[in-house]
This record gives structure tokens, C-alpha cells and sequence, in this order.
């Protein structure tokens, strides 16, 4: 790689001066004339010189790069906030620097690490609801500028922005209590993170406000991720049949899809015998027979809220820490009838 010193070199002239020509520094008091200049500039490209835009940027702490940490097998919410967020960035003139990991403490935390090495002054984590979800945040105290989406698993002050994960599901709780379910299934599996605790508050809260009872068992607990396997959702079905459900509230698509496949092997219609709303949005859930009924969470909104704030938050001298909640909306498909 061709070096400033040895464009000097070869222009006859001080680094200072190749440094004012090519790259706009060389401090106040270096001047160059026009005529060194365009020799300066001929100099370096005949020796192929290229600027090193990685020590620019080391020096000048430019806020251009934002930083993005983001599980590689993450919902559909988060993909989808996560394309938004790169459209907004690089329609304002940013660029996204993007760490992808899973499950691991140790690849957040190297990640983390070349973002600080780079200098990078802004971070969006959209990958910490993990079982070590407490230990994250702390990873992000050196950034001057952190933004989670989703609220992190801490008691520390951080900005965050995310889906008003009560509002929603008590919204769908209250729609299939208004149908006279009464034996509703929630598929909370075993996660313990903050979405999963307020969803299990709602469940609770919506059922006291009907005065409607329910067992615990009706929180489906067991270890089974997003029960999106035929072998898991043959193990889920087997589990909670016995209660009697006549809906079920479940993750994503794909256990939709099997749930209503291994449910009309056992002879259970949807929704005639049990009803069933999603947890997630996603682009195929109205053309599906039945069109199911879902939570939107307006990740167009947590993305723009995200990147507004992380911009103006750059340009703050002390960033203001600011907890924002987006409020989704359900989306009525076919998939829950009255009882």
C-alpha cells in the first residue's frame, strides 16, 4: 500500500502538504498552492495511492457507521425491522456495520469488541434474549451511543425501542375471551425474557378482567423453542390436548402451519374445534386456508424510531436514554370463530 510519506517522496513536497491535497487535513496553518495540488494529486495517482478509510475514520470519529449486532436465526419481527433499519440508514447517508451471532455470549462480546476497535460511536443490538440475556447489556456501557431493540433484561438505564408486547397480546386475549373461549393455550414455552414475562402478565391480567380461571398448565411451559418441527408439535399437541383447549396462541408461521396439519390428523378443525391467533405477522399469513389472525407489531415504526433516535442521540455531546413503546395492532383472519 502506497503511503502518504511516500507521495511526499515522490512530489518533492512535506507529508503535511500530501496530507491538505488528498485528504482535506494537514491542520490550519499548512498551505498548499494550487500548482502543488494538482501535482500532489497526479504524484498519487500514478503511484496508485488509496486512502486508508479505516485509520480516516479512527481519527476523525466519524458517525457515519453504525454498528448492528443481530441473532442469525432471529424472528420474522426482528428481520424485518432489521431490513427497515438498513433502508432508513443508508437513505440518510449512514452505512450499517453488521455482527451476526447466535446463542453466544463470547461471539456478542468479539463483536462488540471490533466495534469499539473501529471506533464506532452508535450500536443497535437486536440479540440479547438469550439465557445469559442479563449479562449483555454491560457489554454496552463503553459505547457512547447504545440502542436496544426490545427491552434489554437489566435494571441499568439504556434506550430502547420495542413492540408494547402486553398491549397486544392482552388485545388477543381479550378478542378470544369476547368469542367465549374459555380454555385458552398460550405457547410461552420455557423462555424467560422480557417479552415472555409480559405476554404471561397479560394472559393472567385479561382472564381477571373477564373473570374467567385458568390453570397454570394452560402457560405451556415446556422446553420446546418455537415449536416449529412436526416431532415438537406432535409432542405440544399431545401435551395440552387433554386440557380441552379451544385456542391456542403460538409463535411464528411455520408451528402454524404444522399445528393445523397435525391437528387435522387428530380430526380438529381451525377454527371450528380450536382457534388460533400468532404471535407474529408475517406476508403469507392471509393467504393461508384459514387466513390466520395475528399480532402486527408496525416494525416499520420500531425501525423508524430506532434510526431517528440513534441519529439524533450521534449528534448529542451526553445522549438522552429514552424507553419507547410501539403499539401493534391484530390482524383478524379466519382462524378464530365463536364458541
Amino acid at each position: 500500500m502506497i503511503t502518504l510519506s511516500e507521495v511526499a517522496e515522490a512530489a518533492g513536497v512535506s507529508r503535511s502538504a500530501v496530507s491538505k491535497a488528498l485528504l482535506g487535513g494537514g491542520g490550519k496553518t499548512t498551505k498548499v498552492s494550487e500548482k502543488n495540488i494538482i501535482r500532489i494529486r497526479e504524484t498519487a495517482a500514478r503511484l496508485g495511492y488509496r486512502p486508508n478509510l479505516l485509520a480516516q475514520r479512527l481519527a476523525n470519529k466519524r458517525q457515519d457507521i453504525i454498528g448492528v449486532i443481530i441473532d442469525s436465526q432471529c424472528c420474522g419481527l426482528y428481520n424485518n425491522i432489521m431490513s427497515t433499519i438498513e433502508h432508513l440508514t443508508f437513505s440518510s447517508g449512514c452505512r450499517l456495520q453488521v455482527g451476526l451471532v447466535h446463542d453466544s455470549y463470547d461471539a456478542i462480546k468479539k463483536y462488540v469488541d471490533d466495534l469499539l476497535g473501529y471506533n464506532i460511536q452508535s450500536v443497535i443490538c437486536l440479540a440479547h434474549y438469550y439465557s445469559f440475556a442479563e449479562q449483555i447489556p454491560p457489554l454496552f456501557k463503553p459505547f457512547k451511543n447504545a440502542l436496544f431493540i426490545s427491552k434489554p433484561m437489566t435494571e441499568k438505564k439504556f434506550s430502547f425501542v420495542s413492540p408494547d408486547y402486553y398491549a397486544i397480546f392482552y388485545e388477543a386475549v381479550e378478542y378470544l375471551l369476547k368469542l367465549n373461549h374459555r380454555r385458552i393455550v398460550f405457547a410461552k414455552t420455557n423462555y424467560d425474557t422480557y417479552d415472555a414475562r409480559v405476554r404471561a402478565q397479560a394472559f393472567h391480567d385479561a382472564h381477571r378482567a373477564y373473570g374467567v380461571e385458568y390453570v397454570e398448565e394452560q402457560i405451556y411451559k415446556e422446553n420446546a423453542g418455537e415449536i416449529d418441527t412436526p416431532e415438537l408439535m406432535d409432542r405440544f399437541l399431545s401435551d395440552i390436548l387433554p386440557l380441552k383447549p379451544d385456542a391456542l396462541i403460538l409463535g411464528n408461521g411455520i408451528a402454524i402451519n404444522w399445528c393445523i396439519r397435525k391437528l387435522r390428523e387428530r380430526n380438529l378443525r381451525v377454527p371450528e374445534d380450536i382457534s388460533i391467533i400468532g404471535m407474529d405477522d408475517w406476508s403469507g399469513s392471509q393467504a393461508m386456508t384459514p387466513s390466520i389472525t395475528v399480532m402486527n407489531n408496525n416494525y416499520r415504526e420500531i425501525a423508524r424510531q430506532a434510526v431517528q433516535l440513534i441519529q439524533e442521540n450521534a449528534k448529542n455531546e451526553t445522549p438522552q436514554i429514552k424507553e419507547i413503546f410501539i403499539r401493534g395492532q391484530l390482524v383478524l383472519g379466519e382462524s378464530c370463530t365463536r364458541k
